[in-house]
Protein backbone atom coordinates (compact mmCIF):
# COMPACT_ATOMS: atom_id res chain seq x y z
CA UNK A 1 0.00 0.00 0.00
CA UNK A 2 1.42 3.40 -0.98
CA UNK A 3 1.80 6.33 1.41
CA UNK A 4 -0.76 8.34 -0.58
CA UNK A 5 -3.29 5.53 -0.24
CA UNK A 6 -2.58 5.41 3.49
CA UNK A 7 -3.14 9.17 3.62
CA UNK A 8 -6.62 8.74 2.17
CA UNK A 9 -7.43 5.94 4.62
CA UNK A 10 -6.34 7.97 7.64
CA UNK A 11 -8.29 10.98 6.43
CA UNK A 12 -11.44 8.92 5.88
CA UNK A 13 -11.22 7.73 9.47
CA UNK A 14 -10.95 11.31 10.72
CA UNK A 15 -13.88 12.41 8.58
CA UNK A 16 -16.08 9.58 9.87
CA UNK A 17 -15.26 10.56 13.43
CA UNK A 18 -16.48 14.10 12.72
CA UNK A 19 -19.31 13.12 10.35
CA UNK A 20 -20.53 9.57 11.05
CA UNK A 21 -23.68 10.27 9.01
CA UNK A 22 -21.61 9.70 5.87
CA UNK A 23 -21.91 5.95 6.49
CA UNK A 24 -25.50 6.04 5.26
CA UNK A 25 -24.16 6.55 1.73
CA UNK A 26 -21.99 3.45 1.71
CA UNK A 27 -23.00 0.78 -0.79
CA UNK A 28 -24.08 0.29 -4.38
CA UNK A 29 -26.62 2.23 -6.41
CA UNK A 30 -28.62 -0.16 -8.65
CA UNK A 31 -30.44 2.65 -10.46
CA UNK A 32 -27.19 3.34 -12.30
CA UNK A 33 -28.50 0.74 -14.72
CA UNK A 34 -30.93 3.35 -16.06
CA UNK A 35 -28.31 5.85 -17.38
CA UNK A 36 -26.26 2.91 -18.70
CA UNK A 37 -29.21 1.78 -20.83
CA UNK A 38 -29.99 5.35 -21.90
CA UNK A 39 -26.38 6.03 -22.95
CA UNK A 40 -26.06 2.75 -24.84
CA UNK A 41 -29.34 3.50 -26.62
CA UNK A 42 -28.18 7.02 -27.41
CA UNK A 43 -24.97 5.75 -28.99
CA UNK A 44 -26.91 3.39 -31.23
CA UNK A 45 -29.41 6.14 -32.08
CA UNK A 46 -26.59 8.35 -33.31
CA UNK A 47 -25.20 5.39 -35.27
CA UNK A 48 -28.58 5.09 -36.98
CA UNK A 49 -28.75 8.82 -37.70
CA UNK A 50 -25.35 8.88 -39.43
CA UNK A 51 -25.96 5.80 -41.58
CA UNK A 52 -26.14 7.79 -44.83
CA UNK A 53 -23.39 10.35 -44.21
CA UNK A 54 -19.97 10.59 -45.85
CA UNK A 55 -16.91 9.19 -44.04
CA UNK A 56 -15.47 12.57 -43.06
CA UNK A 57 -18.77 13.60 -41.47
CA UNK A 58 -18.75 10.31 -39.55
CA UNK A 59 -15.30 11.22 -38.22
CA UNK A 60 -16.44 14.70 -37.20
CA UNK A 61 -19.49 13.42 -35.36
CA UNK A 62 -17.41 10.72 -33.68
CA UNK A 63 -15.01 13.41 -32.47
CA UNK A 64 -17.64 15.94 -31.36
CA UNK A 65 -20.40 13.62 -30.09
CA UNK A 66 -19.55 9.93 -29.94
CA UNK A 67 -16.48 10.10 -27.74
CA UNK A 68 -18.34 12.07 -25.08
CA UNK A 69 -21.20 9.58 -24.95
CA UNK A 70 -18.64 6.83 -24.44
CA UNK A 71 -16.85 8.83 -21.75
CA UNK A 72 -20.14 9.05 -19.85
CA UNK A 73 -20.62 5.32 -20.28
CA UNK A 74 -17.07 4.62 -19.13
CA UNK A 75 -17.89 6.23 -15.78
CA UNK A 76 -20.02 3.19 -15.02
CA UNK A 77 -17.19 0.80 -15.82
CA UNK A 78 -15.39 2.60 -13.01
CA UNK A 79 -18.44 2.25 -10.79
CA UNK A 80 -18.62 -1.46 -11.56
CA UNK A 81 -14.93 -1.80 -10.68
CA UNK A 82 -15.92 -0.81 -7.14
CA UNK A 83 -19.03 -3.00 -7.10
CA UNK A 84 -21.22 0.10 -6.94
CA UNK A 85 -23.84 -0.78 -9.56
CA UNK A 86 -25.25 -4.28 -9.17
CA UNK A 87 -23.78 -6.49 -6.45
CA UNK A 88 -22.29 -9.92 -6.82
CA UNK A 89 -20.67 -11.80 -9.68
CA UNK A 90 -23.83 -11.98 -11.77
CA UNK A 91 -24.66 -8.32 -11.13
CA UNK A 92 -21.17 -7.22 -12.21
CA UNK A 93 -21.29 -9.42 -15.32
CA UNK A 94 -24.72 -8.10 -16.31
CA UNK A 95 -23.56 -4.51 -15.78
CA UNK A 96 -20.50 -4.98 -17.98
CA UNK A 97 -22.63 -6.66 -20.65
CA UNK A 98 -25.00 -3.68 -20.79
CA UNK A 99 -22.04 -1.29 -21.00
CA UNK A 100 -20.50 -3.38 -23.78
CA UNK A 101 -23.71 -3.04 -25.79
CA UNK A 102 -23.02 0.68 -26.02
CA UNK A 103 -19.24 0.90 -25.87
CA UNK A 104 -18.27 -2.06 -28.10
CA UNK A 105 -14.87 -1.93 -26.44
CA UNK A 106 -13.77 -5.52 -27.16
CA UNK A 107 -14.06 -6.44 -23.49
CA UNK A 108 -11.63 -3.80 -22.24
CA UNK A 109 -13.96 -3.14 -19.29
CA UNK A 110 -13.11 -6.48 -17.68
CA UNK A 111 -9.39 -5.72 -18.05
CA UNK A 112 -9.93 -2.34 -16.39
CA UNK A 113 -11.86 -3.85 -13.49
CA UNK A 114 -9.15 -6.41 -12.88
CA UNK A 115 -6.40 -3.84 -12.62
CA UNK A 116 -8.05 -0.70 -11.23
CA UNK A 117 -8.65 -1.47 -7.57
CA UNK A 118 -5.65 -3.77 -7.22
CA UNK A 119 -3.23 -1.28 -8.73
CA UNK A 120 -4.46 2.30 -8.74
CA UNK A 121 -6.25 2.63 -5.41
CA UNK A 122 -4.00 0.37 -3.40
CA UNK A 123 -0.76 1.80 -4.82
CA UNK A 124 -1.88 5.36 -5.53
CA UNK A 125 0.94 7.47 -7.05
CA UNK A 126 3.53 4.70 -6.71
CA UNK A 127 5.08 4.63 -10.18
CA UNK A 128 6.20 1.02 -9.94
CA UNK A 129 2.72 -0.28 -9.07
CA UNK A 130 0.11 2.30 -10.14
CA UNK A 131 -0.86 1.47 -13.75
CA UNK A 132 -2.30 4.95 -14.39
CA UNK A 133 1.18 6.43 -14.58
CA UNK A 134 2.41 6.65 -18.14
CA UNK A 135 5.60 4.72 -18.73
CA UNK A 136 8.56 7.04 -18.06
CA UNK A 137 10.80 5.55 -20.71
CA UNK A 138 8.23 6.00 -23.46
CA UNK A 139 7.18 9.42 -22.18
CA UNK A 140 10.75 10.72 -22.26
CA UNK A 141 11.17 9.41 -25.80
CA UNK A 142 8.04 11.25 -26.89
CA UNK A 143 9.18 14.42 -25.14
CA UNK A 144 12.48 14.38 -27.02
CA UNK A 145 10.86 13.61 -30.39
CA UNK A 146 8.24 16.24 -31.29
CA UNK A 147 8.03 15.00 -34.88
CA UNK A 148 6.97 11.56 -33.68
CA UNK A 149 4.40 13.13 -31.36
CA UNK A 150 2.96 15.06 -34.29
CA UNK A 151 2.86 11.92 -36.44
CA UNK A 152 1.26 10.01 -33.57
CA UNK A 153 -1.46 12.65 -33.20
CA UNK A 154 -2.22 12.55 -36.93
CA UNK A 155 -2.39 8.75 -37.02
CA UNK A 156 -4.71 8.75 -34.00
CA UNK A 157 -7.20 10.82 -35.97
CA UNK A 158 -7.83 7.69 -38.03
CA UNK A 159 -10.24 4.97 -36.89
CA UNK A 160 -8.16 2.51 -34.91
CA UNK A 161 -5.15 4.81 -35.09
CA UNK A 162 -4.42 4.56 -31.38
CA UNK A 163 -3.94 0.79 -31.69
CA UNK A 164 -1.40 1.37 -34.48
CA UNK A 165 0.62 3.95 -32.54
CA UNK A 166 0.58 1.88 -29.36
CA UNK A 167 1.85 -1.15 -31.26
CA UNK A 168 4.60 0.84 -32.99
CA UNK A 169 5.64 2.47 -29.71
CA UNK A 170 5.81 -0.89 -27.94
CA UNK A 171 8.12 -2.17 -30.68
CA UNK A 172 10.30 0.95 -30.79
CA UNK A 173 10.53 1.65 -27.07
CA UNK A 174 9.55 -1.33 -24.89
CA UNK A 175 7.95 -0.26 -21.63
CA UNK A 176 9.89 -0.46 -18.38
CA UNK A 177 9.50 -3.51 -16.21
CA UNK A 178 7.08 -2.65 -13.40
CA UNK A 179 5.09 -4.52 -10.77
CA UNK A 180 1.51 -3.84 -11.85
CA UNK A 181 -0.88 -6.17 -10.05
CA UNK A 182 -4.24 -7.32 -11.36
CA UNK A 183 -7.07 -9.23 -9.76
CA UNK A 184 -8.24 -12.45 -11.36
CA UNK A 185 -10.74 -11.91 -14.14
CA UNK A 186 -12.80 -14.51 -15.95
CA UNK A 187 -11.31 -15.54 -19.30
CA UNK A 188 -14.74 -16.70 -20.37
CA UNK A 189 -16.22 -13.27 -19.65
CA UNK A 190 -13.38 -11.62 -21.56
CA UNK A 191 -14.07 -13.81 -24.60
CA UNK A 192 -17.82 -13.29 -24.24
CA UNK A 193 -17.56 -9.49 -24.14
CA UNK A 194 -15.08 -9.40 -27.01
CA UNK A 195 -17.35 -11.64 -29.08
CA UNK A 196 -20.29 -9.40 -28.21
CA UNK A 197 -18.45 -6.38 -29.60
CA UNK A 198 -17.48 -8.14 -32.81
CA UNK A 199 -21.05 -9.34 -33.30
CA UNK A 200 -22.47 -5.86 -32.72
CA UNK A 201 -20.08 -4.21 -35.18
CA UNK A 202 -21.13 -6.75 -37.80
CA UNK A 203 -24.80 -6.28 -36.88
CA UNK A 204 -24.53 -2.49 -37.20
CA UNK A 205 -22.94 -2.93 -40.64
CA UNK A 206 -25.58 -5.42 -41.79
CA UNK A 207 -28.73 -3.78 -40.37
CA UNK A 208 -27.76 -0.11 -40.66
CA UNK A 209 -24.71 0.60 -42.82
CA UNK A 210 -20.95 0.58 -42.82
CA UNK A 211 -21.16 4.22 -41.70
CA UNK A 212 -22.94 3.17 -38.50
CA UNK A 213 -20.29 0.56 -37.74
CA UNK A 214 -17.54 3.07 -38.50
CA UNK A 215 -19.11 5.64 -36.18
CA UNK A 216 -19.21 3.17 -33.28
CA UNK A 217 -15.59 2.14 -33.79
CA UNK A 218 -14.23 5.62 -34.49
CA UNK A 219 -15.92 7.06 -31.38
CA UNK A 220 -14.20 4.45 -29.24
CA UNK A 221 -10.75 5.01 -30.69
CA UNK A 222 -11.11 8.79 -30.42
CA UNK A 223 -11.96 8.54 -26.72
CA UNK A 224 -8.89 6.49 -25.77
CA UNK A 225 -6.50 8.40 -28.05
CA UNK A 226 -4.78 11.74 -27.56
CA UNK A 227 -7.97 13.24 -29.02
CA UNK A 228 -10.06 11.99 -26.09
CA UNK A 229 -10.60 15.55 -24.91
CA UNK A 230 -12.47 15.09 -21.63
CA UNK A 231 -11.21 11.54 -21.08
CA UNK A 232 -7.55 12.62 -21.16
CA UNK A 233 -8.34 15.94 -19.52
CA UNK A 234 -9.91 14.12 -16.60
CA UNK A 235 -6.93 11.81 -16.23
CA UNK A 236 -4.52 14.74 -16.02
CA UNK A 237 -6.79 16.69 -13.68
CA UNK A 238 -7.23 13.93 -11.12
CA UNK A 239 -3.66 13.25 -10.04
CA UNK A 240 -1.36 15.90 -11.48
CA UNK A 241 1.42 16.33 -8.93
CA UNK A 242 2.22 19.99 -9.39
CA UNK A 243 1.26 21.11 -5.90
CA UNK A 244 0.86 19.64 -2.44
CA UNK A 245 -2.01 17.19 -2.24
CA UNK A 246 -2.89 13.62 -3.10
CA UNK A 247 -5.93 13.74 -5.36
CA UNK A 248 -7.84 16.57 -7.03
CA UNK A 249 -11.52 17.19 -7.65
CA UNK A 250 -13.06 19.21 -10.49
CA UNK A 251 -16.31 20.90 -9.41
CA UNK A 252 -17.62 22.05 -12.77
CA UNK A 253 -20.61 21.50 -15.04
CA UNK A 254 -18.94 18.42 -16.53
CA UNK A 255 -20.09 16.52 -13.45
CA UNK A 256 -23.57 16.48 -14.99
CA UNK A 257 -22.84 14.60 -18.24
CA UNK A 258 -20.04 12.58 -16.61
CA UNK A 259 -21.98 11.60 -13.49
CA UNK A 260 -19.94 13.32 -10.78
CA UNK A 261 -16.66 11.86 -11.96
CA UNK A 262 -15.06 15.17 -10.98
CA UNK A 263 -15.51 14.36 -7.29
CA UNK A 264 -12.32 12.34 -7.39
CA UNK A 265 -10.82 13.31 -4.05
CA UNK A 266 -14.07 12.26 -2.41
CA UNK A 267 -14.00 8.99 -4.34
CA UNK A 268 -10.48 8.07 -3.27
CA UNK A 269 -11.38 8.84 0.33
CA UNK A 270 -14.66 6.88 0.23
CA UNK A 271 -14.37 4.41 -2.65
CA UNK A 272 -17.51 2.59 -1.42
CA UNK A 273 -19.78 5.58 -2.12
CA UNK A 274 -21.62 5.61 -5.45
CA UNK A 275 -21.43 8.54 -7.87
CA UNK A 276 -24.87 9.86 -6.95
CA UNK A 277 -23.83 10.55 -3.35
CA UNK A 278 -20.35 12.04 -3.83
CA UNK A 279 -21.57 15.69 -3.87
CA UNK A 280 -23.26 14.99 -0.52
CA UNK A 281 -19.91 13.93 0.93
CA UNK A 282 -18.40 17.22 -0.21
CA UNK A 283 -21.31 19.15 1.29
CA UNK A 284 -21.09 17.36 4.63
CA UNK A 285 -17.32 17.75 5.05
CA UNK A 286 -16.17 20.71 2.93
CA UNK A 287 -13.36 21.47 5.37
CA UNK A 288 -11.59 18.28 4.28
CA UNK A 289 -12.14 18.37 0.54
CA UNK A 290 -10.16 21.42 -0.50
CA UNK A 291 -8.00 20.00 -3.31
CA UNK A 292 -9.93 21.82 -6.00
CA UNK A 293 -8.73 21.70 -9.58
CA UNK A 294 -9.96 25.08 -10.93
CA UNK A 295 -9.62 24.22 -14.61
CA UNK A 296 -11.98 22.31 -16.85
CA UNK A 297 -11.06 19.06 -18.58
CA UNK A 298 -11.22 20.99 -21.86
CA UNK A 299 -8.72 23.59 -20.65
CA UNK A 300 -6.27 21.03 -19.33
CA UNK A 301 -6.49 18.96 -22.52
CA UNK A 302 -5.94 22.09 -24.60
CA UNK A 303 -2.75 22.93 -22.68
CA UNK A 304 -1.52 19.41 -23.38
CA UNK A 305 -2.54 19.59 -27.05
CA UNK A 306 -0.77 22.95 -27.47
CA UNK A 307 2.43 21.28 -26.30
CA UNK A 308 1.94 18.73 -29.12
CA UNK A 309 0.93 16.20 -26.48
CA UNK A 310 4.22 16.36 -24.60
CA UNK A 311 3.75 13.73 -21.87
CA UNK A 312 6.57 14.71 -19.55
CA UNK A 313 4.87 18.06 -18.93
CA UNK A 314 1.42 16.71 -18.20
CA UNK A 315 2.09 13.33 -16.64
CA UNK A 316 2.28 12.73 -12.90
CA UNK A 317 6.01 13.26 -12.72
CA UNK A 318 7.98 16.35 -13.63
CA UNK A 319 11.75 16.20 -14.11
CA UNK A 320 13.68 18.84 -12.18
CA UNK A 321 14.44 20.69 -15.40
CA UNK A 322 10.76 21.05 -16.23
CA UNK A 323 9.29 22.17 -12.92
CA UNK A 324 8.47 25.57 -14.42
CA UNK A 325 5.61 23.91 -16.30
CA UNK A 326 3.71 23.70 -13.01
CA UNK A 327 2.81 27.37 -13.42
CA UNK A 328 0.45 26.35 -16.23
CA UNK A 329 -1.91 24.65 -13.80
Amino acid sequence: MSSDRQWHIERSQKILQDHPEIKQYFGNYPLSIIPIIVLASLQWTVAWLVKDLSWWMIGLISLLVGQFILHSLAVFVHEAAHNLVLKGKFGSTFTLFLIELGSLSFGKSITYIGIHGKSHHRHLNDYQQDYEWWDKKQSRFLTLNPYWRSAEAIIQLLPGGVAITDLVMAQMIPAESRHIQSAYTSKFLQIFLTSTSLFLYALAWYLLSWQASLYLFWSLTFMVSNWGITFKGQSIAEHHIYQEGKTYSTYQWTNIPFFNTGYHDEHHTFANVAWIHLPKIKKIAPEYFTNDNPYSYFHIWWLWAKSFFEPVHFNRYIPESNKSISSKL
